[in-house]
């Protein structure tokens, strides 16, 4: 159970936000209706709260402004700042807290608030056998120019039979990894603008919604690994600048795990070669 701290100026969404929390058990530690009024009662709380909601657009200083001066205060905090302003989710992104794009379902925003809630809760793991691949030598980013040997799918495959726990993104149709029979235990996501029936979509415009799967994925066990495939349709189909900026964040949350694994298996080509030099910055490169 955590004790959550509302921030929202309608009231008809305090009180959704309210119900939701309550039927999943977690206690409702107080309300605020403006970014100055959090602050205020950020500062008196005896126990600080485990999470704060927050939306973006109220009255006087908005979310954003008010969460940059609550991490001042306490950079352990647990934001989720929520706007239907893209730019202000890009920005909580940036600032190291979860940023969620309105408008949402319920079922996201529980994704979102139980990466928090399992922090610290992880299950534990075999320890990993010597077979995996000697390239994967420690937790970070890693980064596979060309996915037509299926090297990707090997190293994925070699992670998952060493106990660890693993999440998939294709831009392929997800029946083409049945052939693999791992895909009934493995989550698979496709990228795509088209929402398909039976399928877990998300959408370039949308992708802030896969960091908050592989926090969510990651969140639950020791040793956890997320293979990202066709990575290059987000690259097109989304500013360079944010699309970098979601491959850096995935970097730091990952180098501040213990043995969490990310592989990206995608087509530098598609942009130019300033920004390919700056995109591989941030992997592991496997020849």
């Amino acid at each position: 159970m955590m004790d959550v701290f509302i921030v929202e100026d309608e009231e008809m969404i305090q009180e959704l936000y309210k119900d939701v929390l309550d039927m999943r058990g977690h206690r409702v530690c107080g309300v605020a209706s403006t970014g100055e009024d959090a602050i205020e009662k950020f500062k008196q709380f005896k126990k600080r709260p485990d999470l704060i909601i927050m939306d973006h657009r109220m009255p006087g200083m908005g979310g954003l402004d008010a969460a940059r001066m609550i991490i001042e205060m306490d950079p352990q905090t647990k934001i989720i700042l929520v706007s239907a302003d893209d730019n202000a989710v890009w920005e909580a992104l940036k600032l190291g807290i979860v940023g969620m794009r309105k408008p949402f379902n319920i079922g996201d925003l529980m994704s979102a608030i139980e990466v928090v809630d399992l922090e610290g809760d992880k299950i534990g793991s075999p320890p990993p056998k010597e077979s995996v691949d000697p390239s994967i030598k420690k937790r970070g980013l890693y980064l596979l120019e060309d996915h037509k040997k299926q090297d990707d799918i090997r190293l994925f495959e070699e992670l998952l039979n060493s106990g660890y726990h693993g999440i998939t993104f294709t831009r392929k149709h997800p029946d083409s990894l049945e052939e693999h029979g791992w895909e009934e235990k493995v989550p698979v996501v496709w990228f795509t603008s088209t929402p398909v029936k039976g399928y877990t979509c998300i959408s370039p415009i949308n992708i802030q919604k896969m960091l908050i799967m592989i926090q969510s994925a990651f969140s639950k066990n020791d040793r956890s690994v997320a293979l990202i495939r066709g990575f290059e349709y987000v690259l097109t189909n989304l500013q360079f600048d944010r699309a970098l900026n979601l491959i850096q964040v995935l970097n730091d949350r990952v180098m501040s795990s213990k043995d969490d694994v990310i592989i990206f298996s995608m087509d530098l080509d598609v942009i130019d070669d300033r920004q390919r030099k700056m995109v591989m910055k941030e992997f592991e490169i496997i020849e």
